[in-house]
């Protein structure tokens, strides 16, 4: 029994030696493995020395980037103010190619209504040769013909003011004179066949060698009128000359 007791306390004292023991050397195992701290440091140091550089590098490449971001519109700002002119130019020229193909487009319209102005001019001419016989002449129409043809033929001259015109040479066949004043006009060889001078005022005309074959002259007043054959009508002739 002793035995086992002693065997016991033994064995405890020996753990209990081994313990405190191997106490120091816990501690210095414990401490030992700080050693490698330096190196962590310096890995730590290193990588933010790394961090830094990569962080420099990418500032760098920033700035290089800005820098030519701005070169690049520096250029194409010069490239703009030196083909301005040359753009607007281009623009300008689609806009007077346009105004071009407008007046061209224009032209023939103008060639047009100048075309139907000549066909317009034409129709009064023709009208004034004789071809107005729908309607009463008017007076700048008169003076057209009397201007160019002289040919009165079938016209409607009704009421119109032909005081002291020289009306000699006309062509005046069929015409409608019905109350015109040909006061002191000149009929010397007009042509007055068939035509209606029903009250016209003939007063001191001139009607030399006119030919009056079938005129109709119902209350046309000709005193003071030259006849046919030269003879002057004396007052109160009416319809016809008293000589």
């Amino acid at each position: 029994m002793n035995r086992r007791l002693l065997r016991h306390t033994a064995s405890c004292s020996l753990a209990a030696w081994l313990f405190t023991a191997a106490l120091p050397a816990g501690e210095a195992g414990a401490a030992a493995p700080a050693a490698p701290a330096a190196p962590a440091a310096q890995a730590k140091g290193d990588s933010a020395g790394a961090k830094t550089d990569a962080a420099s590098k990418d500032a760098a490449a920033e700035a290089r980037a800005l820098k030519e971001a701005q070169a690049k519109l520096a250029a194409l700002a010069k490239e703009g103010t030196t083909e301005g002119p040359s753009v607007a130019a281009d623009k300008k020229a689609p806009a007077k190619k346009k105004a071009t193909a407008k007046k061209k487009k224009k032209g023939p319209a103008k060639a047009g209504s100048k075309a139907k102005g000549k066909i317009k001019k034409g129709t009064k001419s023709a009208g004034a040769s004789g071809k107005i016989l729908n309607r009463h002449l008017t007076q700048g129409e008169l003076q057209g013909i009397l201007a160019t043809t002289r040919d009165f033929s079938g016209t409607d001259l009704s009421g119109a003011n032909l005081v002291g015109y020289d009306l000699s040479g006309a062509n005046f066949s069929r015409a409608n004179l019905q109350a015109a004043n040909l006061g002191r006009a000149k009929l010397d060889e007009t042509d007055l066949e068939l035509a209606d001078l029903t009250g016209a005022d003939l007063r001191g005309a001139s009607l030399s060698q006119a030919r009056l074959r079938g005129t109709k002259m119902v209350g046309a007043k000709l005193e003071g009128a030259l006849w046919t054959d030269k003879t002057v009508c004396r007052k109160g002739s009416v319809g016809s000359c008293m000589e």
